[in-house]
């Protein structure tokens, strides 16, 4: 499987884990080794300016909602557009931000748009492809507008549609919509 690292990670409604069940994911990374991402529309009841003093030295007070980003435990990951405070371009425009100090910084600045999300969902080798030939997830290429705009919507409708659009294209070996249809 090529890497889908910068793309969607849809869930099918064969997966009903609770956690994964309706959501999308931004993938941060996808390689032999195994695979990190982050879900994308899952707010949680915490705000940032909750965190101030747990997590933070210094106190911020941003309402803005906490997202969880999945099941295991990790470093605050911030999903922005401020390149030079970013640890990885994920998709051209997206950047994540998982360095604590740089993370702070980010949500120092408040940027818009913008996800905070706390913990991410990681696969060891091999068992994000066993998930993909269970059914259990489709991937879709992201972009920059998509990315944000989860955070004014639920998309995950329209997202698999869109998955399994492709998915059925690439099946049956037909080529690919063109951008303007008038190239039919």
């Amino acid at each position: 499987m090529d890497s889908i690292a910068g793309q969607f990670l849809i869930a099918t409604p064969k997966l009903v884990a609770p956690l994964f069940e309706r959501s999308v994911l931004l993938m941060l990374d996808h390689s032999p080794e195994g695979a990190m991402g982050v879900i994308l529309n899952k707010p949680i009841e915490t705000t940032v300016a909750d965190l101030a003093g747990k997590v933070f030295e210094e106190g911020f007070d941003w309402e803005k909602p906490l997202h969880l980003g999945g099941p295991v435990a990790g470093p605050l990951i911030v999903i922005h557009t401020i390149a030079e405070l970013a640890d990885r371009e994920v998709v051209p425009g997206v950047f994540g931000t998982l360095e604590a100090a740089k993370a702070q910084e980010v949500i120092g600045r408040r940027p818009e748009p913008s996800f905070v999300i706390a913990n991410y969902s990681g696969w060891g080798p091999g068992q994000l492809e066993d998930e993909f030939d269970r059914g259990s997830w489709l991937a879709l290429p992201a972009t920059t507008e998509q990315v944000f705009e989860i955070a004014d919507d639920d998309p995950w409708d329209t997202l698999l549609r869109a998955a399994n659009a492709l998915k059925l294209t690439a099946d049956l070996g037909l080529p690919g919509i063109p951008d303007d249809p008038r190239a039919n």
